[in-house]
């Protein structure tokens, strides 16, 4: 009899120490009360911005004095609640502007064209050359006086079109492209009192 009480108060015992025990980096414990804490050993070595409580009800029954004894504990834990994302960093888009548009380049003109450079002045006009042949010709009008001057041509029998290069002010240059036949072309300007100012030309057209 006194055998078995001996076993059963170990038994009691060792079912004590099981239950209270405390886990690896407990904080506290009451072996000796109803209810035990036991933390994890995360809480002291990391770092954490909140923690998460659990708790659960254990049963256990255990021999005391020769009866069957229910014991209930309790056991509380704590675990790091886990830290939200860092939301990720989007590179910041770098505008770029769009390519300029191509600016158009004029044709190049055809140098096998002759030319003839007027100059106009009070009053007077001023050739760069007396002649030239017939067809094709680039006339191109220097205003270098103080007041606005035209260029009219045609044969000087007064026959055939009449060409012209419009009202072109001071410091402008106006240009324009004839077709001129063989002959003799009286060159004018046809503003009011320009011509009878002297403001006049001939130009010889040869075959």
């Amino acid at each position: 009899m006194k055998r078995a009480a001996v076993a059963a108060v170990c038994l009691a015992l060792g079912a004590a120490l099981l239950l209270g025990s405390p886990g690896p980096g407990a904080a506290a414990s009451d072996l000796g009360g109803r209810h035990s804490y036991r933390y994890t050993g995360q809480m002291a070595t990391t770092p954490c911005a909140a923690w998460k409580k659990h708790s659960k009800r254990v049963v256990k029954r255990a021999r005391r004095g020769g009866e069957w004894t229910r014991i209930v504990r309790v056991r509380r834990w704590r675990t790091c609640a886990k830290r939200a994302a860092a939301p990720a960093v989007l590179p910041v888009p770098v505008l770029v502007p769009p390519p300029a548009a191509p600016q158009p380049q004029p044709e190049p003109e055809d140098l096998s064209i002759p030319r003839l450079g007027v100059k106009a002045e009070e009053w007077s006009y001023t050739l760069s050359r007396p002649e030239v042949p017939a067809g094709e010709v680039i006339v191109e009008l220097n205003n270098l006086g103080e007041d606005p001057h035209n260029l009219n041509l045609q044969l000087d029998d007064g026959s055939g079109p009449e060409a012209a290069i419009p009202l072109t002010g001071p410091s402008g240059q106006s240009k324009a492209h004839f077709t001129l036949a063989a002959g003799t072309y009286r060159m004018w300007c046809s503003l009011d009192g320009h011509e009878t100012a002297g403001m006049s030309a001939t130009l010889v057209v040869a075959p």
